[in-house]
């Protein structure tokens, strides 16, 4: 009834439980590592799910297991680029031109106890961190640690946009 009067504002907050955390922590939490392995390792800690990626197709297949909001952040990242899906590609080449020549890597995501259906926006803060964990990884983000150019922020939270539509 009053649209120049709403105002929107994007936060991520640490979440803390009065006398069960011994402080507050934040809501998400994603980490990646190179293996010597041309692979995908996913691991959900909250979820616990894991899941190996040895083919292309794996990546795309998001109804296989819980693990659908990773796969969609590995493509909306663009370390699988959307248009590589039943092209017979294979995935050890492609891991091998972005990680080196038999490496591949592991993408860890973890939300901390927030609980499914908190309309906390958990699955879009999730890819955030995803994203930019997988970007700063690969070199589309200067700095692997600190903070993030305002252009890369834009980039993660429009690449966050496109995870969603595909996961």
């Amino acid at each position: 009834d009053y649209p120049e009067g709403a105002r929107v504002l994007n936060i991520s907050i640490d979440l803390g439980v009065r006398g069960r955390d011994a402080e507050p922590q934040p809501p998400v939490e994603a980490y990646l590592r190179v293996i010597d392995e041309p692979v995908i390792r996913l691991a959900s800690v909250d979820l616990e799910a894991s899941a190996c990626i040895a083919s292309l197709d794996e990546v795309f297949d998001f109804g296989r297991d819980y693990l659908g909001l990773l796969r969609a952040a590995i493509i909306a990242a663009g370390v699988v680029p959307p248009g590589i899906e039943r092209s017979g590609a294979r995935l050890a080449d492609l891991l091998a031109a972005v990680f080196g020549q038999g490496r591949g890597f592991e993408l860890v995501s973890h939300v901390n106890r927030i609980p499914k259906g908190s309309r906390l926006a958990v699955s879009t803060s999730l890819l955030g961190a995803l994203i930019g964990v997988l970007m700063r990884a690969t070199g589309q983000i200067g700095s692997l640690t600190g903070p993030m150019e305002e252009s890369e922020r834009r980039t993660v939270a429009a690449r966050a946009i496109l995870g969603e539509w595909l996961g």
